[in-house]
């Protein structure tokens, strides 16, 4: 999906004040992103979401009252095109799982560099996920293969090589010789075969099967 010329919207959901400035200096130099309303809980956040879109949401886990678990599930109830980046210190594999399957869109701990935290906007936005090495270690660590392992085509195979490896949909596109609109199926496709709702999870289920 290639990136539309108008502003991308950004929401912060956090629950540290002075965490929400130090994001919002960073992200006011992003040339094309605007920071449309920051959050320091997570039912205010859902309200103004109900009556207005943003693009991307960046969202700790550990808020008071609702957790960022459950505004993620919530969030992607409102509407499942908005995008979901963590922004936590949580480094439990559990707690990555838990974000992971109620919808979040790429999982960035609070110690991220800045280039990361704005790559992580526009990869997001492009379907694609970023996940540091640390991260990477932790939730794909060993676990017992599944027996009942999907069957792909030869092309659903290319596909997901290009996914696991970061490319977008044009990118995959161009390399196959293919339509963006059949990459698209394929992604789907695979999604489907896979038991998944996202890129992200799509990779993970992919490495459990030692399938990239």
């Amino acid at each position: 999906m290639s990136q539309q010329l108008t502003e991308i919207s950004v929401i912060i959901v956090e629950d540290h004040s002075i965490f929400i400035e130090g994001l919002c200096s960073i992200l006011r130099n992003v040339e094309g992103v605007k920071i449309t309303n920051t959050f320091t809980d997570a039912e205010p956040a859902l309200e103004f979401l109900r009556l207005q879109r943003a693009d991307v949401v960046f969202l700790d886990i550990s808020l008071s009252g609702m957790s960022g678990i459950e505004a993620c599930k919530a969030i992607k109830v409102i509407d499942n095109s908005i995008k979901i980046i963590a922004l936590t210190n949580h480094t439990e594999k559990s707690v990555i799982m838990d974000m992971l399957q109620n919808g979040a869109d790429a999982y960035l701990l609070k110690n991220t560099s800045r280039k990361d935290l704005i790559t992580a906007i526009f990869q997001v936005l492009n379907n694609q996920f970023l996940m540091n090495s640390e991260l990477q270690k932790i939730l794909f660590s060993a676990e017992i293969k599944p027996k009942d392992i999907p069957r792909l085509t030869q092309r659903e195979q290319e596909v997901l090589k290009l996914v696991s490896e970061g490319a977008t949909t044009g990118t995959i596109a161009r390399q196959l010789f293919i339509s963006p609109q059949t990459v698209e199926t394929h992604r789907h496709n695979l999604m489907q075969k896979f038991q998944v709702n996202n890129s992200a999870l799509l990779i993970k289920k992919a490495s459990e099967y030692g399938m990239v």
